[in-house]
């Protein structure tokens, strides 16, 4: 019994100092909006594949799209794209039937996004990455891949964030009006920080995050039960 209660108490301890913390890091966030320019189409942008479901290739080894459907498998196919990363609710599996493509789902809203999301989708595209090219997609392939896209270029190749938000805004993915709630993240993000997490392995850029909620407790119930 008194094991039972040390552990209740200190899970509701760890879980007010998470909220605390979270609140702290999101007072700190805001950051001002970065300048983003009209521009011309850049070479070192997203190249066009096939404009029935917005697939673009944004390195070798890096897809991104709307929602495929079925008759879009083939050219995926032919592309040996070897993993799809969804950041969608819908079932992708109708349209990837029995293809041997390996499929990785983390539903995602734009308006929602924290840096655990971006982290734990940046760990798994280049991991992915390393067994053959991926798809990353979302619904209309704007707003979450857009997103996700910018961080991509932003923490893993370097790319300034004018840079990323121009190509995210004017690269052909949709309307930039639909696209807000992704610039605003790409604005606040910390991209020194977000490095440092995914080189180091953090699942947040906070050292007092929910990410690490779920390993805390099953280490502690675990100990517990001993």
């Amino acid at each position: 019994m008194r094991t039972s209660y040390r552990l209740v108490v200190a899970v509701a301890g760890f879980i007010a100092l998470v909220g605390v913390g979270l609140l702290v890091h999101f007072r700190h966030a805001q950051a001002a909006p970065v300048e983003v320019f009209s521009a011309a189409q850049s070479e070192t942008w997203a190249r066009p594949v096939d404009s029935s479901f917005k697939l673009f290739e944004m390195s070798p080894t890096l897809y991104r799209s709307a929602l495929p459907k079925p008759q879009n498998l083939k050219v995926l196919e032919q592309l040996q794209v070897r993993t799809v990363v969804s950041l969608s609710k819908e079932d992708d599996r109708e349209w990837l039937g029995n293809s041997g493509i390996t499929l990785i789902s983390i539903p995602l809203h734009a308006d929602r996004v924290n840096d655990a999301d971006v982290l734990r989708v940046l760990n798994t595209l280049q991991l992915a990455e390393t067994r053959g090219p991926v798809l990353m997609h979302c619904k209309h392939g704007s707003d979450r891949t857009g997103l996700m896209g910018a961080m991509f270029r932003t923490v893993i190749q370097g790319w300034s964030k004018q840079e990323a938000l121009s190509e995210m805004l004017n690269g052909g993915y949709g309307q930039a009006d639909d696209m807000d709630d992704a610039r605003r993240y790409v604005e606040r993000a910390d991209v020194d920080k977000l490095r440092e997490a995914l080189t180091n392995g953090r699942c947040d850029t906070s050292l007092v995050s929910t990410c690490y909620v779920k390993g805390w407790f099953n280490a502690a119930t675990s100990t517990a039960v001993r």
